[in-house]
């Protein structure tokens, strides 16, 4: 996501535009700076020699060079180009962050239809849970494919340590010139070269967020599903196997038909559970060609060409010439009249304002190339930026909301009173005694019993150091909303006083 500025501007009081400007990260400074300064040392390379270093004769055919391109800058329609490039990119961008799945809707819908007796309260909660941990893998193995964030969060430390420079400049190689199935194909070399897709799932369950909220994602029974899919696809198809992100979301499916059966939800629920799956997936498909189907080369190419070309144009057609001085210059040298070079298409020969500093061409760069600056990052929403998305706080959330909305009524956020209901209407169907789910379930129940949750220090110090900013900032809110009630309340009983005083005494 961008940059959140909201509590920036959420006061109407003078110099809120002040404090937006001097915004650093994620501004338009830090896009461009690089480049300006690039841009205005070759502007005083030509503005130094022409004022010091060259002769009468290569001073008339700078200002020569200077009257030409004063013109040609005009015959580029670099605002049309670059607004009709830059409104695709923003609403590809957008529709991107739309396909992000939250898992909280289909949290709450499993938590609202998955129930049970009062003896199978435990047993659909833990049918729940389930599901929301093949939602959560589902979810990060997407996201491994294409969120840098998300690899990086889920890669082998001291493989990082050792390669981690090496594996980025791959793939931001690949990202370069176009090629995300090469990016998706690195990864999958790289998965295969640390132990394949087993690696990556151990991995994942070494998180402290998945341990914190489900103690573990996958189960040693669900890897190895996973180990034999890699087997079977590198057999049939010879390729780098890249883990499937819907194949938890088959065994959810499955998981919602087996708790029918079972008689923890009625087929209409059921149905409404399978629709909620499908969107997730719908919604991951679509994010997946996205990624894969960038916007046409040739249109970037063309749009970057523009940028760059009018701004080489413009190097040169605002740069500062003084024609009279060097008709002077020339005269002086051959006794003879010279008349001055007309550096603009009226009749005009050069008389104009020496600054400088190129104030107006650099707000002009600072406009366009943020422009395009701004197009180029958000092209890839996926990356390290500041404007890309941020996934792994996304995925936080995703845990969070999903284990506390499964726990039911053994989470603490419930009123005293506010039971959960026993459904005995809901029965077994035919063919529950043979099937295994409860066995399943309690298989993957003792596996997670055995996992010792992280101690939470490793949770509070990144707090400490990330929420500093804003816990003084509300701390100071909490103070000025204090006071204010302090005046409140001596205000009141100033005027209470002031009333019994003004009542005339009883007699």
């Amino acid at each position: 996501m961008t940059v959140a500025y909201s509590e920036t501007i959420s006061s109407s009081q003078g110099g809120v535009f002040i404090k937006i400007l001097l915004l650093w990260k994620g501004s338009l400074y830090k896009l461009v700076y690089t480049d300006l300064i690039a841009y205005l040392l070759i502007y005083y390379v030509f503005n130094i020699s022409y004022r010091v270093l060259m002769p009468p004769e290569t001073r008339q055919n700078f200002e020569l060079v200077v009257r030409f391109c004063s013109g040609m800058d005009k015959n580029i329609p670099l605002s049309f180009i670059l607004g009709f490039f830059v409104a695709g990119v923003i609403g590809r961008w957008w529709e991107m962050y739309m396909n992000i799945p939250w898992l909280n809707r289909i949290a709450f819908c499993c938590y609202g239809l998955i129930t049970g007796t009062k003896d199978t309260f435990e047993v659909a909660k833990q049918i729940r849970c389930s599901l929301m941990r093949y939602m959560n893998l589902a979810w990060i193995l997407l996201m491994h494919s294409i969120s840098e964030r998300i690899v990086h969060r889920f890669s082998n430390t001291e493989e990082a340590a050792q390669q981690g420079g090496q594996s980025k400049l791959r793939y931001l190689f690949g990202r370069l010139i176009g090629m995300n199935q090469l990016s998706a194909e690195l990864r999958a070399t790289k998965a295969d070269e640390n132990g394949g897709v087993r690696a990556l799932l151990e991995n994942i369950n070494r998180c402290d967020k998945v341990q914190l909220h489900f103690r573990k994602l996958v189960t040693e029974n669900e890897i190895d599903a996973f180990a034999r899919a890699e087997a079977e696809y590198k057999i049939k198809y010879q390729k780098k196997y890249v883990p499937d992100y819907w194949l938890p979301l088959h065994w959810a499916a499955l998981l919602s038909k087996k708790a029918m059966i079972h008689g923890y939800c009625d087929p209409r629920s059921m149905v409404m559970i399978m629709r909620e799956v499908e969107r997730v997936r719908c919604m991951m498909h679509t994010l997946n060609i996205y990624n894969d189907v960038m916007i046409p080369l040739v249109y970037t190419q063309v749009v970057i060409i523009a940028v760059y070309s009018y701004f080489l144009l413009q190097l040169f057609s605002q740069q500062f010439v003084n024609p009279k001085l060097t008709a002077e210059m020339m005269s002086a040298r051959t006794n003879a009249t010279v008349m001055p070079v007309t550096v603009t298409s009226s009749s005009s020969t050069g008389d104009v304002i020496d600054m400088y500093f190129p104030i107006f061409t650099v707000l002009q760069f600072l406009f366009l190339m943020g422009w395009l600056k701004v197009a180029m990052c958000v092209m890839n929403p996926f990356g390290d930026d500041d404007e890309d998305f941020h996934t792994s706080d996304i995925l936080d959330y995703n845990l969070e909301i999903t284990s506390r909305c499964v726990e039911g009524q053994s989470a603490p956020h419930y009123p005293e009173g506010l039971t959960e209901p026993s459904m005995e209407w809901l029965k077994k169907s035919a063919g529950s005694e043979g099937d295994n789910m409860l066995e399943y379930l309690d298989a993957a129940e003792m596996e997670f019993s055995v996992v010792p949750p992280p101690p939470p220090e490793k949770f509070l110090e990144p707090l400490q150091m990330t929420g500093r900013t804003r816990r003084e900032r509300l701390q100071r809110r909490l103070a000025r909303a204090a006071a204010c009630c302090r005046n409140g309340e001596e205000d009141n009983q100033l005027v209470e006083r002031r009333r019994r005083q003004q009542q005339p005494e009883s007699p």
